[in-house]
């Protein structure tokens, strides 16, 4: 038994209860003690008004209709040798049936507007955490374009003389023998020369991301694509990849090869987050309005001082990574009209969402 239930159920027997006690009191005690049974018929007010204001009109009602047989019966027995006090009896129970439907009225009137007042609160608390969340992205948003503008010129200044040095260092390398103690600097330098230039080419892709072609698609055919294509990374990390998308969704227009590079980065970032053997999950599901896509891992999870700084430009946890996926994977889905987050707790793993406006539900 549920507690509302419970409740209603112990309002009803303690009205029940009252109604029993003042109709016996009625019944036994002697017509001589007028002034007792004055006391009693106004005390039959206290039930109908707990009737009206727990269960409104019908609890008031019921009350005071049962209330009103009780005291007629009551009057027919015990008062009927006097027919000037009995008739003022029964012109009391006309009021116990105006009392009833009356507080049951105002009951119903404020327990809707109680409704009411908590439905708008809730509204407005739900408006005020949208205001927060466009808020905050608008901000990331502004200091990601500032950024954008800072790091696309730098990049530009870097690649050019990048690449010479890159040219330069492949024809010192030819010239060094592979036995040469040389040989090895030759090789950090050209590893090194080439994670310049692959950060290079990410900071243009993040301050310049090319406009989305967008397209008309079922997500979790793009699910299928990114998990394929990150399928055998997986397995040489032992890391088990899990599809579960709805058979019955809605279309998304995005443009597919860019989400599909989201997934793709999310679930990489995943793989590198897993203990060998770890499990990751890639679902999808279709709500109201929305599709929301998510990548779960059973990795360390996030600290909270690092989720707030998680898709910052070069920000990252990782000792090789340049920082700017996560920014980059957060422009492709703005650009896209969706919204990503991240949930995560130290010890348990994170999860990544993505969200897309629905065009139509799908059929399967």
């Amino acid at each position: 038994m549920n507690n509302d239930k419970k409740k209603n159920l112990l309002r009803t027997a303690l009205i029940v209860a009252l109604v029993l006690v003042i109709t016996i009191l009625h019944f036994e005690t002697s017509t001589q003690h007028h002034y007792l049974h004055q006391i009693y018929q106004r005390s039959y007010y206290v039930p109908i008004v707990l009737g009206a204001y727990w269960f409104g009109i019908s609890g008031g009602l019921a009350t005071s209709s049962a209330l009103a047989v009780l005291f007629a019966l009551h009057i027919v027995k015990d008062w009927s040798h006097h027919p000037d006090y009995a008739f003022q009896q029964y012109a009391e129970i006309p009021m116990y049936l105006v009392i009833g439907l009356l507080v049951g009225y105002l009951s119903r009137v404020q327990r809707k507007t109680r409704e009411s007042l908590e439905s708008a609160g809730a509204e407005l608390s739900k408006a005020y955490g949208k205001l927060n969340d466009a808020f905050d992205q608008l901000r990331h948003a502004d200091r990601l374009a500032s950024l954008g503008h800072l790091s696309a010129g730098i990049a530009h200044e870097i690649r050019n003389p990048l690449a010479s040095i890159q040219g330069a260092v492949e024809i010192l390398g030819q010239d060094i023998p592979a036995t040469d103690p040389k040989a090895e600097f030759a090789r950090i330098a050209k590893k090194e020369t080439a994670r310049l230039e692959r950060l290079t080419s990410e900071i243009l892709q993040f301050s310049k991301p090319a406009p989305p072609q967008r397209l008309e698609i079922k997500p979790r055919e793009i699910i299928a694509s990114a998990c394929r294509l990150v399928g055998d990374q997986a397995r040489r990390q032992s890391v088990e990849i899990i599809q579960e998308s709805a058979e019955a969704e809605g279309d998304i227009l995005v443009d597919p090869e860019q989400i599909k590079q989201v997934l793709i980065n999310l679930i990489i970032n995943a793989i590198q987050a897993q203990p060998e053997g770890g499990k990751i999950v890639v679902s999808g599901k279709t709500g109201t309005d929305e599709w929301i896509g998510s990548v779960k891992d059973s990795g360390p999870g996030i600290s909270s001082e690092q989720l707030d700084r998680i898709f910052d430009p070069f920000f990252t946890t990782k000792r090789e990574g340049t920082g700017l996926g996560l920014s980059i994977s957060y422009q492709l889905v703005k650009n896209n009209g969706g919204r990503i987050w991240v949930t995560s707790e130290p010890g348990r793993g994170s999860c990544f969402f993505l969200a897309f406006p629905v065009l139509h539900n799908g059929s399967g």
